[in-house]
């Protein structure tokens, strides 16, 4: 879980480097709040999975669904900070650092070691 949201952060520094070398310090702001609107409230998902576990499996679902609504909403909430914070927002980047984010964890499987033991 953790892994999965640390790949999200690197995911998006290092792209967002990449995109600040090779097009403009700009576009790469807005790559990187992004992604951090993204990332962040998926941070504090995991943080609050964490906490739970170890209470009574009953609570798990209710915990995760109210979790996931919670983050979308910090997520959309971000977002629109981020827009109502700028003049000029470069939409583009803006999404491609939201994409990047979001797919991220899909990798997190390849670099994680706690796969199940037969």
């Amino acid at each position: 879980m953790f892994a999965a949201v640390g790949l999200q952060f690197v995911s998006v520094a290092l792209v967002g480097l990449f995109t600040g070398l090779v097009f403009d310090w700009t576009s790469a702001k807005f790559f990187v709040l992004g992604g951090a609107a993204a990332a962040i409230p998926n941070a504090l998902f995991a943080l609050r999975l964490a906490i739970n576990k170890g209470r009574t499996p009953e609570s798990y679902p209710v915990v995760f669904f109210l979790g996931e609504f919670v983050k979308i909403g910090v997520t959309l909430g971000l977002l629109a900070w981020i827009v109502h914070l700028h003049d000029q927002v470069k939409w583009l980047a803006l999404i491609q650092g939201l994409i990047v984010a979001l797919k991220a964890p899909l990798f997190a499987l390849l670099i994680t070691r706690d796969a199940p033991r037969h």
